[in-house]
């Protein structure tokens, strides 16, 4: 099974194997791993849904379409046995960014074969794409001089 999208040399597509192929149903690992990162962020739920609508009204969000984001509502969007409800995609950022944790997006991304890093990865990656390339380098360096 081959990956959806294009094919670039950023992103080849990939082969699963029938084991490895992800489910594009995330509804309950996506509620199961919100409500962990809200209980371990530190903040009460009350917090969260305040601090979500601070957010959202700053940045011209709407997270609910008449006012703001309520506690019963939001306890149902995090629930993970109630797979009727869900977060919309536009609240899911401002989510993310008051309990400080991007778990939840990493789950949407995995069925694509990708995965959602912070800066401290994103350097770590970009030093090792820096590394290779200097490495690779390296080797053609040598080669030429053995040729000289």
């Amino acid at each position: 099974m081959k990956s959806f999208g294009h094919k670039t040399d950023r992103n080849p597509p990939m082969q699963l194997s029938l084991f490895d192929a992800p489910s594009f149903n995330t509804c309950k690992d996506q509620k199961s791993t919100m409500n962990a990162a809200a209980k371990r962020c530190g903040l009460s739920r009350e917090e969260i849904v305040d601090k979500m609508n601070d957010l959202a009204s700053r940045y011209g969000v709407s997270l609910v379409s008449n006012g703001g984001l309520r506690m019963d509502t939001f306890e149902k969007w995090i629930n993970p046995n109630d797979l009727s409800r869900q977060m919309p995609t536009r609240a899911l950022p401002i989510f993310c960014a008051v309990i400080n944790d991007h778990s939840a997006l990493d789950i949407l991304a995995r069925p694509l074969g990708a995965r959602v890093i912070g800066d401290a990865d994103q350097r770590l990656l970009k030093w090792a794409k820096e590394y290779f390339k200097a490495r690779d380098a390296r080797k053609v360096m040598r080669q030429l001089e053995t040729n000289l």
